[in-house]
């Protein structure tokens, strides 16, 4: 059985079109969405739906919630992704995906020399792109 149908089963949750349809939205991308690509990539779920869906998807951590300013995007959690963090365009909000094992274990090795069992983090680092800054070394000319 696919793993999100029995995760769902697992919580006594039925498998609706609204909670395929985002699932495979998020699936497919590439980088975290933002609510409303989510829903254009939905057609034959409501607005209300999806956003039910995202919610549930939330609690039962499915999903991950990038929160930049007011603004949140989208993407699929572990098990259905690998775990990552992200560089932050403060300008352009261009969201670059970060892979850096080193920086995992040493983010265990400092929970574990402390006692502590960690159950999550999340590492935005926040800046300005390559293009972004030469945007703005231009301006100032």
């Amino acid at each position: 059985m696919p793993p999100l149908k029995q995760l769902l089963r697992d919580h006594h949750l039925r498998h609706t079109t609204a909670r395929q349809e985002v699932f495979a939205a998020l699936q497919s991308a590439e980088r975290p969405l933002f609510i409303h690509q989510i829903v254009n990539l939905c057609p034959l779920s409501n607005r209300t739906s999806v956003y039910r869906t995202l919610n549930l998807f939330a609690t039962l951590g499915i999903i991950e919630t990038i929160t930049s300013g007011w603004k949140s995007r989208y993407e699929l959690a572990g098990p259905f992704k690998p775990h990552h963090h992200h560089l932050h365009c403060t300008a352009c909000h261009q969201l670059i995906q970060l892979d850096i094992p080193i920086l995992e274990e040493t983010i265990k090795s400092f929970a574990d020399s402390h006692e502590y069992m960690l159950t999550g983090h999340h590492i935005e680092l926040t800046g300005l792109c390559k293009k972004c800054q030469l945007s703005l070394s231009q301006g100032r000319d």
